[in-house]
């Protein structure tokens, strides 16, 4: 997209911003522009979905699988294995939304993970973690080890309050969750017809909430939107989740008014479906925008 049709469309963007505010009599008082960012952050998330969606289409070598080649890529390597090692491409969603880490500096949080840092065996695969009991016994030795390297792997800031010694709980309680439902497949395609896919949402939304250690609202609300946008599970978002959020709740309030926590989900929802854009979308392009609400920052 040329900068002149990218400015076009933020204004034509803003405009229907602005008309969903008037029409449901909420005030549209903040400068243009402010209108104008939102928009462009509006463009950047669905850009980013869309280029996630795209990978389906593409031709995927397997090393993006391997934690020690030039190409490895998580997210091309969950595309290339959901239709052949499902258990794993759910694993290495997990793994990923743990981590929050990203392509900017060459994954290298998600390296040295998969590559069992510490440990003898060639990868933390899902098969490894399960068949081998006494790797759980070792999740400490891994902590450890990352905590040691230099530089030591970060969290990526949607995890910022995360710390490595809490790993083998989280990684245990993920375990054992995931098994006692009969295993990712069980779990997140259950053998229905006419899934309500929305309604499915919610329900894992609050499973994963109460049995997976230190996930909250984001961390599980963005693994489900994973799984649902790689196919790997039979769930689209309900609504944008803004209650519980922080960011995206102060972002909310900005655009909408200081309007309840009902109120806020509710015109989050309202005013994605007015734009046709996924309640991802709009969840993560509010909370960029309120962090620098006349200023357009990329992310």
């Amino acid at each position: 997209m040329t900068q002149d049709v990218l400015e076009q469309a933020s204004i034509q963007l803003a405009k229907q911003i602005t008309d969903y505010l008037q029409d449901n009599q909420l005030e549209a008082n903040l400068p243009n522009i402010s209108y104008e960012i939102l928009a462009l952050q509006l463009i950047d998330s669905v850009e980013h979905e869309n280029q996630i969606k795209a990978l389906a289409d593409t031709k995927i070598s397997s090393a993006c699988c391997d934690p020690n080649s030039d190409s490895f890529d998580p997210i091309k390597a969950i595309v290339f294995l959901k239709d052949s090692d499902y258990d794993e491409a759910c694993w290495l969603s997990f793994l990923l939304i743990y981590t929050d880490d990203s392509a900017d500096n060459d994954w290298p949080f998600m390296r040295l993970l998969y590559k069992g840092v510490g440990l003898d065996t060639p990868r933390l695969t899902w098969k490894a973690v399960n068949e081998h009991s006494d790797l759980l016994a070792q999740l400490d030795t891994v902590a450890s080890a990352l905590a040691l390297q230099q530089p030591k792997p970060k969290f990526g800031h949607h995890r910022a309050y995360e710390s490595l010694a809490q790993l083998p709980t989280v990684f245990t309680s993920y375990i054992g969750f995931i098994n006692e439902q009969g295993g990712h497949k069980a779990l997140f395609q259950p053998n229905k017809t006419d899934v309500d896919k929305q309604a499915y949402f919610e329900t894992l939304y609050s499973l994963i909430r109460q049995n997976i250690y230190r996930f909250g609202r984001l961390s599980t609300f963005e693994y489900l939107c994973l799984l649902g946008k790689m196919r790997l599970a039979d769930v689209e978002p309900d609504s944008c989740y803004i209650a519980e959020a922080s960011g995206p709740k102060r972002g909310a309030k900005l655009l909408f008014g200081m309007l309840n926590n009902e109120q806020l989900d509710a015109h989050a929802v309202g005013l994605a479906d007015y734009l046709d854009v996924g309640y991802q979308e709009m969840e993560a392009a509010i909370c960029h925008w309120q962090k620098s609400p006349n200023r357009y920052i990329q992310h």
